[in-house]
């Protein structure tokens, strides 16, 4: 190359003005090219979030209705039995609103009988065997008008049955009874105890809580949606809280079932229940 083949200084300056240029155009480019896919990456994760959430808002319209009300004839927290015509008959009751409680000592019933109240737990032992020796003179109390009947189903047995709740899911069970089926009640509840999963176990699935609901003869299809479901959850924890907190119905060792009360007042030995009724009565 000659002297005459070389560029000239003020060339040199234009190339490298040239390169320069061509290089703030590219960073230019590269940013504009940034800052679209930034934008529309956001945009796409606001779609996406929106999308998320009106799946989220579909999935919840579409959910079954947990009640946050009691059932159908448990105004008072219990399900409560007196004398018709020589039968064991449930007594009707308004429904518990939203913002009502259960009340601890349920009362009912005809002038001058004796109220007797029950708190079961339909996962609970004692409670089978105290079914087992007593509950055909009680109901024979009932009959006669001498007594009236209130049942209250609890759940503090969750822990006998670990990771299932089983105890839970029967309480609710037997809300449902009540809330949709309650002249099946006492039936229902005889499946139950007479069917008693043992403890340590996974208890039952709601499939085969559903057979004995319908074995005691709660066929209908509100049963059966309120117990696949668990209408009831909320509420069983909310009775079930407010007995167990109840100083009332607390033995020496604090809250258990069954727990007996007999026209006001806790039974401390349940092979009384007979001979209690039949002193108040008099």
């Amino acid at each position: 190359m000659t002297n005459n083949d070389r560029p000239t200084k003020n060339e040199r300056r234009q190339h490298a003005r040239e390169v320069a240029r061509q290089r703030a155009d590219a960073e230019k480019r590269r940013k504009r090219r940034n800052k679209w896919f930034l934008q529309g990456g956001i945009g796409l994760g606001i779609v996406a979030i929106a999308a998320i959430i009106a799946i989220v808002v579909v999935n919840v319209n579409n959910a079954p209705a947990v009640s946050a009300a009691g059932p159908e004839n448990m105004a008072t927290g219990a399900i409560q039995f007196a004398a018709e015509d020589g039968k064991v008959t449930p007594v009707s009751t308004p429904a518990v609103s939203a913002k009502g409680s259960p009340s601890a000592l349920p009362t009912a019933g005809a002038d001058g009988a004796v109220t007797v109240t029950e708190y079961v737990d339909w996962a609970c032992p004692v409670c089978k065997q105290f079914e087992d020796a007593f509950s055909d003179q009680i109901l024979d109390k009932v009959k006669s008008g001498e007594a009236t009947l209130a049942i209250q189903p609890v759940s503090i047995l969750d822990r006998a049955y670990p990771g299932s709740r089983y105890a839970s899911r029967a309480a609710n069970a037997a809300m449902c009874v009540a809330d949709n089926e309650p002249e099946k009640f006492l039936d229902v509840q005889k499946q139950f105890f007479d069917n008693q999963p043992a403890e340590g176990t996974k208890g039952l699935t709601n499939a085969e809580i559903e057979d004995l609901v319908k074995a005691g003869g709660a066929t209908s299809s509100e049963v059966s949606e309120c117990v696949s479901t668990e209408q009831f959850k909320g509420w069983v924890t909310k009775s079930t809280k407010l007995v167990t907190e109840d100083e009332a119905l607390a033995g020496t060792n604090g809250f258990g079932t069954p727990t007996v009360v007999v026209d006001g007042k806790r039974l401390d030995d349940l092979s009384t229940v007979v001979s209690a009724i039949d002193a108040a009565a008099k």
